[in-house]
């Protein structure tokens, strides 16, 4: 679903695991989840300050969209996509290719210090020790390259208190991160990689934060479009993944879920509740083995949390225009759209200029506006 990561990207493969089947509908569901990410960064693939990466791993690719589009973008370097569910395209660019491989193994196939740029995002729910996989990254990255790690904390929250407490979002939240916890899936919160990765021994770590609207409660058109496919992706995903996990990690029965889903779903669908969940991302750079460069964990950690007025163009990243570069500066909130049905958000995130279409019609009018929700 959307709101959590993608377990069926990387455990088809894994039945005991696998909370998703990776069927047709999922597979478009993980598109759609792309569609959004590239509505709210601007287009921008990633943010690590890349220049010309020879060697780029994707971990946990799923349908390989994202690994194709970097192939388009770095034609010289070559893209590997791993995933433990062959689900991707076999038609694709001639510098990327596709392996069966999984990221939490003791071992990863490659030498250590290979990778100009590694890649991970969505994997909540999927993975079990998050340290490890971050230690895992920058073994296997070059000194002087990028581990980026794009992830969702799961959690609705709101920052108008539409979204109470005793709104059963709320309480979708709480149960999902228990059941995630017990069945040992641990969901991290939005804050919890900055120590990972500077414990790893990352320098240069920054943080950036993207709100992601749960429907189209936002006036400003891109967020409102975020939200609309964002809704959609809910709707479709929401009662598989919830199921996986309540009956695999709470012993829920099939039916108990059923009826909180029906609570649920009238409140992922009402737009005077502005509820979103945040997108997390971050970059950390392997310190190079030189005298001149202390071998020190990163001490320069810089958050920031985007927004923008509207129509701002996104800054370059790695670049001084960059937000990250700018911690503890006031950023400007002016020009982001709220439902006539409350106040907005005062922190509301201001998405850039969609990327492009979704096919198929973009995906049928975003299934009749989620079902005429």
């Amino acid at each position: 679903m959307a709101g959590l990561g993608d377990p069926a990207k990387r455990m088809a493969f894994s039945p005991p695991a696998s909370l998703l089947e990776a069927d047709e509908p999922e597979l478009e569901r993980l598109d759609i989840k792309h569609h959004i990410t590239q509505l709210l960064t601007g287009g921008n693939l990633h943010f690590a300050p890349l220049a010309k990466p020879n060697r780029i791993l994707d971990i946990g690719t799923g349908t390989g969209i994202w690994a194709i589009e970097m192939a388009e973008q770095y034609p010289n370097a070559q893209v590997i996509g791993t995933d433990l569910s062959p689900i991707q395209p076999q038609w694709v660019p001639d510098n990327v290719r596709f392996e069966i491989d999984d990221c939490e193994a003791k071992t990863w196939a490659w030498p250590e210090d290979h990778f100009d740029y590694i890649h991970s995002r969505y994997m909540i729910a999927s993975i079990g020790n998050w340290a490890s996989l971050i230690r895992k990254a920058y073994k296997h990255t070059k000194p002087g390259g990028y581990f980026e790690l794009q992830e969702l904390d799961c959690r609705f929250t709101s920052d108008d208190n539409t979204l109470l407490p005793t709104h059963s979002l709320s309480s979708w939240s709480s149960l999902i991160t228990e059941a995630a916890c017990a069945y040992n899936r641990p969901i991290p919160r939005y804050t919890d990689y900055l120590s990972w990765f500077e414990k790893a021994g990352f320098v240069d770590i920054r943080q950036q934060i993207f709100k992601c609207p749960t429907n189209p409660w936002p006036k400003n058109k891109t967020l409102k479009e975020a939200g609309k496919f964002q809704l959609l992706a809910h709707i479709e995903g929401f009662e598989g993944i919830s199921i996986g996990l309540l009956t695999r990690g709470l012993d829920w029965k099939a039916e108990e879920v059923k009826v909180l889903m029906a609570k649920v779903r009238p409140e992922l669908k009402n737009r005077s509740i502005h509820s979103y969940q945040r997108k997390v991302f971050v970059v950390g750079r392997k310190p190079e083995k030189s005298a001149s460069e202390p071998s020190t964990t990163g001490k320069t950690i810089h958050t920031s949390t985007l927004r923008y007025g509207g129509g701002t163009a996104p800054p370059t990243p790695g670049s001084a225009a960059s937000p990250s570069s700018a911690v503890g500066s006031p950023t400007a909130t002016g020009g982001h759209g709220h439902d006539e049905t409350g106040p907005a958000p005062p922190d509301q995130i201001n998405a850039f200029t969609p990327n492009m279409p979704l096919k198929q019609e973009v995906i049928d009018a975003s299934r009749r506006e989620a079902d005429e929700g």
